[in-house]
Parts: structure tokens; C-alpha cells; sequence
């Protein structure tokens, strides 16, 4: 079995694979501990499920946080008894990345591009719904030619009530219409649907620019409530970071 591991700045999402079939899924918030407190958390979690540790022979992982990479890594190493393979520069990942510095791609979106280059027909865009919205796009020969980076759902949230002595935060749902008539609608419509209107731009852009139309997946926390109101048809696939992991693991063994 394959065990996968997607740091990001907010939550920390894991998969198990027995071969190509996703079996388990969990998400934690991202919080920096030691090696040790991360291995009993993970051997908690394996015991929770009745899984012999013994049964993971491989570990895959992105990661944005390099404080929690080097810790469970070490964790998994101690626990596992095996090396985990952590993306970045050096490791075979089959995707072409034509931007300014390829270094400076998120390992999180190179899994990404990586499933999306294996299971969907290209061009094709990416939407990563978290602490960021980011919109990945390969071309029409799979080159990762580019991202659109925004602030994410959450921070324009946090930004917009912390910055405003009468706006109050509300739940991020989406509003049963474009026009307000109290605040907390209001915010929500800004918001919820301003974000969604904002993909549906973005991809006509992107459309725009490349000359044919696009493939395009979603994922992250805010993915279900957002996209399900996008004009475009957009698939979401929460998993799809979990896949590549386990596409680039399969490259490099």
C-alpha cells in the first residue's frame, strides 16, 4: 500500500492506495509539531482503521510547508522504516513545466498537473481551492505553461471583516441571490459569488488566449461551495492532488 501526503498551508490531507484504488482519506489542519508527536498521530490514525503498518511499503509527499516536510518525513521514516518521496527538483514527474523558473512551482500543483495530465483530455485547467485559488493550465501538448493566483476564499473573508468595524464574518455559503438586501447575504454574495464569477472569467481568458476550449477540475476546501454556482461545466475531484502523488510515487520506483 501507498501512503500520500499533501501539506498545505491550512490542512494537511492523506491517502492510502492499494494500488490505483484510493481506500482511506483524512484531512487535518496544518499545524507544525515534532517528529515524534506526527508518528504517534499516524500510527493512532493506522490503528483507528485496523491497518498493519506493515502493509505500507511507499510514501509520497507534497508539501508548501517546509517546517512539517522535514518532521514527518522523519516521523514516517522512523514509523514506516521506509524513505518517503518527497516532489520537488530531481524527482520524475513526466510533466513538461514551461514557466519562467519551473523550481518555483508548488509541488502540490505539479501533483495536480500530473493526474490531470493522466486523466483528462487536455488543454486543461486545474482549480486549487484553498488558503490560495490557484488556476494551473496545460496546453494542448501537456506543457504546465502557467498559473493565476488569487487570494483564496478564506483570506478575502478574514480580510474583508477584519478590515471593517461593522462587517461581521458569516458563513460561506452560496446566496440565494446576486443582490443582498442584509449584510451577511451581502458578504456572501461578494464573496461566494464574486469568486465564482471570477473563475468563470479566468477560464474564458485562459480559453481565449490558448484558441480552444478547456478541460477543467477542481479541488480543495472551498470547491463544493464555490464551483457548483460557476457557469462553466467543472468537475470536482477532491482527490485529484492524491493521485498525482501516486502517479509521480509510481515514476520513481
Amino acid at each position: 500500500m501507498l501512503l500520500t501526503i499533501d501539506v498545505g498551508n491550512t490542512n494537511i490531507k492523506l491517502g492510502i492506495f492499494d494500488r490505483e484504488n484510493l481506500i482511506h482519506e483524512f484531512r487535518f489542519s496544518t499545524v507544525v509539531k515534532t517528529a515524534d508527536e506526527y508518528s504517534f498521530e499516524l500510527f493512532s490514525l493506522f490503528n483507528m482503521i485496523n491497518l498493519d503498518i506493515k502493509e505500507i511499503t511507499g510514501c509520497a509527499i507534497s508539501s508548501v510547508v517546509p517546517a512539517v516536510t522535514h518532521r514527518l518525513s522523519k516521523a514516517i521514516a522512523g514509523l514506516l522504516n521506509i524513505e518517503p518521496l518527497v516532489v520537488g527538483p530531481g524527482v520524475k514527474t513526466g510533466l513538461n513545466i514551461t514557466i519562467d523558473d519551473p523550481s518555483t512551482l508548488g509541488s502540490d500543483l505539479v501533483a495536480g498537473c500530473v493526474a490531470m495530465s493522466k486523466l483528462y483530455s487536455t488543454p486543461c485547467i486545474f482549480i486549487s481551492m484553498g488558503t490560495a485559488t490557484v488556476l494551473s493550465v496545460l496546453d494542448k501538448n501537456s506543457n504546465m505553461c502557467g498559473c493565476i493566483i488569487s487570494p483564496g476564499v478564506r483570506i478575502s473573508l478574514n480580510a474583508l471583516t477584519s478590515s471593517g468595524a461593522l462587517l461581521s464574518s458569516v458563513a460561506m455559503t452560496p446566496p440565494e441571490h446576486a443582490i443582498g438586501k442584509n449584510t451577511g447575504d451581502s458578504i456572501k454574495s461578494g464573496i461566494v459569488l464574486g469568486n465564482a464569477c471570477m473563475i468563470d472569467g479566468l477560464i474564458e481568458k485562459i480559453e481565449e488566449q490558448l484558441g480552444e476550449p478547456c478541460s477543467v477540475v477542481a479541488s480543495g476546501g472551498y470547491a463544493e461551495t464555490v464551483i457548483k454556482i460557476c457557469s462553466h461545466k467543472i468537475d470536482i475531484k477532491d482527490d485529484l492532488i492524491m493521485h498525482g502523488l501516486r502517479i509521480i510515487y509510481e515514476k520513481n520506483t
